[in-house]
């Protein structure tokens, strides 16, 4: 059986502003989202800086629904999505932490319907603020070095962001740029092409996941500031 995927931008269920949105996911009309008094993700956990909702030959996972308060760390329903053929298969399943839980059940999409759907979610700009379009604009499709991967951006004070790198499983690196909430797009622009530039160049600082590290060589610098766990 062949279902139809449906993906809105809605109002989180405990927002305080008008902001803060989910991607809500249903099925056949059904609401993935908001089973379980689940929510869903956050449009920078589903859609910044890939969307991961996009189907491709490889597996990969999105979030349909998510801990309302603590987000996808704390527990999530995800699906496993791969094209085959003219089809795109979901593997459905439950995770706690870092443990899954139960079995996974598969759900199939018409793969034109569904690429459709993806696109036109993605198109959707409506929840963006100036800091979530500068956001966006900076990590989408940023060159970084090998094995650094954009997370999300965020306001840290007047006139400026915080962008959040990680090496998976190493460290964590934020670095602080300066950013005009009149002008996102020339303000990404610039932190782009920072970003660019010898990594010994950034303005930033980064935490050792696995703690008692010393920072890399090849990212030491005069203009970096170490935090140790």
């Amino acid at each position: 059986m062949v279902s139809l995927l449906s993906l809105s931008l809605e109002r989180a269920l405990h927002a305080r502003s008008a902001e803060q949105v989910r991607v809500i996911v249903r099925i056949d009309g059904v609401d993935i989202s908001h089973a379980n008094g689940d929510d869903g993700p956050g449009p920078w956990d589903a859609l910044v800086p890939v969307n991961r909702f996009v189907a491709t030959g490889d597996f990969t996972t999105a979030t349909l629904a998510c801990c309302p308060s603590c987000g996808p760390d704390c527990c999530a329903i995800e699906a496993r999505v791969r094209r085959e053929g003219d089809m795109v298969r979901w593997e459905v399943g439950d995770r706690r932490g870092v443990r899954h839980v139960g079995e996974r059940r598969t759900i199939l999409f018409d793969a034109a319907a569904y690429d459709a759907e993806v696109a036109r979610i993605e198109a959707d700009r409506s929840w963006e603020t100036a800091m979530h379009r500068a956001g966006r604009l900076i990590l989408a499709g940023l060159a970084l070095p090998s094995g650094i991967e954009g997370v999300r951006v965020g306001v840290i004070g007047t006139g400026e962001l915080e962008v959040w790198l990680e090496e998976p499983d190493e460290y964590q690196i934020w670095v602080d740029v300066p950013w005009d909430p009149q002008r996102p797009d020339e303000s990404a622009a610039a932190v782009r092409a920072m970003l660019a530039g010898p990594t010994a160049d950034w303005p930033a600082r980064w935490h050792s996941i696995k703690g008692g590290r010393e920072d890399p060589p090849a990212y030491a610098g005069p203009s970096w500031r170490h935090f140790e766990s």
